[in-house]
């Protein structure tokens, strides 16, 4: 089993896009997003003036879940909504996962083991977060 215990990939506050970047990556015109800046639904990183603008991986993120909740039929402003109240609960997930992620297991190529550590205190007992073919489940693991 080859042992992956990299913690840096949930380090994406370095990570910029171009807004073209950003265009092919969520589908979302050059034009549009220029528009939802403008209505202060997104906004870019600050950069000189007549640089290209850029956006960080928070806001990346904030267009997909607007995109996605636009793609269901939902009105702009219900879809920026939406999106603001999973913004809110990002930090929690991200603090929980950078917490409890102990590194990831690789037992086959369509299969990933994700090390969430001990269940409690007593150490009994492992959590394993499972993805095999495209399925997510859990499994707990006693400790001799």
């Amino acid at each position: 089993m080859e042992e992956i215990p990299e913690k840096s990939f949930l380090a994406t506050d370095k990570l910029i896009f171009g807004i073209g970047q950003v265009s092919k990556i969520t589908g979302v015109s050059s034009r549009q997003l220029r528009y939802w800046e403008q209505q202060k639904y997104i906004s870019a990183i600050q950069t000189k003036k007549g640089a290209s603008r850029q956006y960080n991986m928070h806001t990346l993120i904030r267009i997909v879940n607007i995109q996605r909740f636009l793609n269901r039929g939902f009105t702009l402003s219900a879809a920026v909504e939406k999106a603001l109240k999973i913004d809110e609960a990002a930090p929690v997930v991200k603090q929980f996962m950078t917490t409890q992620f102990k590194g990831l297991k690789k037992e086959a190529d369509n299969k990933f083991l994700l090390d969430f550590g001990y269940l409690d205190n007593s150490k009994k007992q492992r959590v394993w977060g499972i993805i095999e073919n495209g399925e997510t489940s859990f499994e707990i693991e006693d400790i001799s």
